[in-house]
């Protein structure tokens, strides 16, 4: 397995793993009702601070020991550097689709406006609401970044 398919390999378990651990405490305060209380939103931006640090140490350290393993010497070829395009083209269109449809889905409920608001605002508060918006667009980048990997993965199984 050359480096890179270590790498992405690293990136992916630590991606899931960090986010889908957020993704869960996030889902657990939603379910215990803490949308309505004051401390949401520090609870959940300490987590994400976290999480930032946690992606970075754990893909470093990951990647630190993927570079000590033994290989092959090895360098990047044009088969590679086309697979990471491809798949950096793909993940770019997932994103701007799924923003898109965030977009939409926050428009849609603003042209609505009261029928749709004020029912949503009797379990949370505004602020949370907005955290609330800030996790879909993370869970945008954070799904995008997956596509990434593993399709950088497939397409480099598929050009050997």
């Amino acid at each position: 397995m050359s480096l890179r398919e270590r790498h992405l390999w690293i990136a992916i378990v630590v991606t899931a793993g960090v986010w889908g651990l957020y993704g869960w405490r996030l889902v657990s305060h939603v379910a215990a009702g803490d949308l309505k209380g004051q401390g949401f939103a520090a609870d959940m931006g300490g987590l994400f601070v976290l999480g930032l640090v946690l992606i970075a140490v754990g893909e470093g350290v990951l990647t630190l020991i993927a570079r000590l393993a033994p290989r092959a010497h090895e360098r990047e070829g044009a088969a590679e550097r086309r697979a990471a395009l491809t798949a950096s083209h793909v993940s770019l269109m997932a994103l701007i689709g799924l923003l898109s449809a965030v977009a939409a889905t926050l428009f849609v409920l603003g042209l609505i406006g009261d029928p749709v608001l004020r029912p949503l605002l009797r379990w949370t508060t505004p602020a949370n609401l907005l955290v609330l918006i800030a996790n879909a667009l993370l869970a945008c980048l954070v799904l995008s970044e997956l596509a990434r990997y593993a399709l950088t993965l497939a397409y480099l199984r598929t050009r050997r």
